[in-house]
């Protein structure tokens, strides 16, 4: 059998789902098929969101039945964290507080102002809460918000092979279902969601030799809460703590499913399997965590969450990536595209915004040929390494600093605040960066969106309070310039203030670095450039000095004025500076 679609989307979890969803609302005449090789409901690991997701749920339309009793609200994480056993909280609610003590005074994360979020309740009573959730029914409902809005959804449907053209294009897919039917369908494009199976990547996947971990987790009856609010069981954080050879997870999902993972160095792990079995060392290292021991007493594995009536799984819990999210007639989403360690409960996080914004970058391009698929598509490439990245950043710091929690809070706040420029307090930066504000915000949504990404078209105070806190040079034309990671000027695209506006994206040109080291500086101090400077921001990367850009840069952009082009030169280079781009010397 050979069919057409528009699109096809290999892939039914959250970012597949998320993705058909949002495509077909804003773009209902579109034709959508998406490959699901599971039949939902299903169970999948990563359970648990943050409050910048709550926007993408909005837009989805689910955030009511997300919020209705039906899951376990979040509302932070709880750590005890190397050798000090005292807990301490990344305490979500701390966001909408965090003004309280300074007197109006407006706290300004890498140039976006937070004024208006402080405080307001955003027509919930908990507005920057998260949940954890039973992924089969979250899943299962997010796949029928695909079906609800128009895409076709195929379960038990597997993708058997990716077809490219002759120029290497995809153009469709080959497939076969657990009835034992095949068939191919033409589609010029292919959203990738297959996961870590990566089918249109396949092969190219980078991985962090400094995240390399296993993580053995099940689910608990009979297990005690570690904390509740108010005596409810309805709300709770994640609690995170160390043991000597990793760190444990635990939370409920249901009133009496208790979510539990141990993570550990793939080397201790292997090395420990060889002496004990699974359950063996799963219960030894939770009964070696004095915080989580006491609470599993008269607890027992349960049965009937995995396939198979397994209790437990392993997997390698190996942070990576796939250096090319984007080709030819095709994008990859979710983990397919990056996949964090989980401690910092960025999985589902990713997976809800990379489908989000695919879908808003597919209707974009339909919209708007003529700003080229491959530019939207790379900005599209650009925004996922971003967000990837201050998650992957804050996740080594945490790795690297474990010994004693100071040490960690303080390169935590370093990484937000910039070396300590702004006005954020350790606790408070972290807990920001944790609730998924890092180190811009990321909440798809009316009301938290639109008030902090007012300053994006660059207004003459904004630019003021954004060079100012870059502690730029006096006379930036007579300062040298040291290059700390490669950049271009690219296109930028972002949800416009007041989204949901069509499901478009506004576009602009801006300063994107290469590669992940420097990944978590991408969103930061957002800065509309003329596209006509992408020569001069080359050039600036060969240049020791200031000055002898400025005497080169009119040759390079000859079809404009001289003094403009020097202009827009010195602002491109302070531009550079403030995002970590380059450093300016005296």
């Amino acid at each position: 059998m050979r069919e057409s679609r528009d699109c096809v989307v290999m892939g039914g979890g959250p970012a597949g789902a998320t993705f058909a969803a949002i495509l077909k609302k804003y773009a209902p005449d579109v034709t959508v098929t998406v490959l699901e090789a599971d039949r939902h409901p299903r169970h999948h690991v990563g359970e648990s969101t943050i409050p910048v997701v709550n926007g993408v749920l909005r837009d989805l339309e689910v955030f009511d039945r997300c919020y209705d009793g039906r899951f376990i609200r979040k509302m932070g994480i709880t750590f005890v964290w190397g050798k000090d056993r005292t807990p301490w909280d990344a305490d979500y609610l701390q966001i909408a507080e965090m003004d309280t003590a300074r007197q109006g005074d407006v706290i300004n994360v890498v140039g976006q102002d937070f004024s208006e979020l402080m405080r307001q309740e955003m027509k919930r009573d908990i507005p920057l809460t998260a949940v954890n959730v039973l992924r089969g029914e979250f899943d299962a409902l997010l796949l029928g918000q695909a079906r609800h809005f128009g895409a076709e959804v195929r379960e038990g449907t597997r993708v058997s092979r990716l077809e490219r053209d002759a120029d290497g294009r995809v153009c469709g897919v080959d497939w076969r279902d657990d009835a034992g039917r095949s068939g191919h369908i033409e589609a010029p494009f292919v959203l990738d969601a297959t996961g870590l199976n990566a089918l249109a990547t396949r092969g190219q996947r980078v991985h962090d030799p400094t995240m390399s971990n296993f993580a053995v987790s099940g689910y608990l009856r009979g297990a005690d809460w570690k904390v509740v609010f108010k005596g409810r069981r309805d709300a709770t954080t994640v609690f995170i703590a160390t043991i000597d050879e990793g760190w444990i997870w635990y939370f409920p999902v249901a009133e009496d499913t208790m979510s539990v993972g141990v993570v550990t160095r793939t080397e201790h792990f292997q090395d420990a399997l060889q002496r004990v079995d699974l359950e063996t060392f799963f219960w030894a290292s939770l009964r070696g965590c004095p915080e989580v021991a006491p609470l599993i007493a008269q607890a027992s594995l349960r049965d009937d969450v995995f396939p198979g009536g397994r209790r437990l799984q392993s997997i390698k819990d190996w942070s990576s990536w796939t250096p090319a999210p984007v080709g030819p007639g095709y994008a990859a989403a979710g983990d397919a595209a990056i996949f964090i360690d989980p401690v910092l409960s960025s999985g589902l996080t990713l997976a809800l915004q990379s489908g989000h914004r695919a879908a808003y970058t597919f209707n974009t391009l339909r919209r708007r040929p003529e700003l080229g698929e491959a530019n939207l598509w790379q900005a599209y490439a650009d925004y996922m390494r971003g967000e990837a990245g201050s998650f992957l950043a804050l996740a080594r710091y945490f790795y690297g600093n474990n010994r004693a929690a100071d040490s960690w809070w303080w390169q935590a706040h370093r990484v937000l605040n910039r070396e300590g420029s702004l006005d954020l307090d350790h606790r408070e930066a972290f807990t920001m960066a944790t609730a998924g504000f890092f180190p811009t915000p990321r909440a798809i949504s009316l009301e938290i969106m639109a008030p902090l990404l007012k300053g994006l078209a660059g207004s003459d105070a904004d630019l003021f309070n954004v060079y100012h806190e870059a502690g730029l040079p006096a006379d930036v034309a007579a300062a040298g310039i040291q290059v700390n990671v490669p950049f271009r000027l690219s296109l930028r695209a972002e949800p416009p203030p007041g989204v949901p506006a069509g499901g478009l994206l506004d576009t602009y040109w801006d300063l994107v670095c290469e590669g992940y080291e420097h990944a978590h500086r991408l969103a930061a101090v957002p800065c509309r450039m003329g596209k006509d400077l992408a020569p001069v921001a080359l050039a600036a990367q060969r240049h020791a000095r200031v000055a002898d850009l400025l005497a080169e840069a009119p040759a390079l952009v000859p079809h404009a004025p001289a003094s403009a082009v020097r202009q827009g030169a010195l602002g491109l280079v302070a531009n550079a500076a403030k995002k970590g781009y380059i450093t300016l010397t005296a």
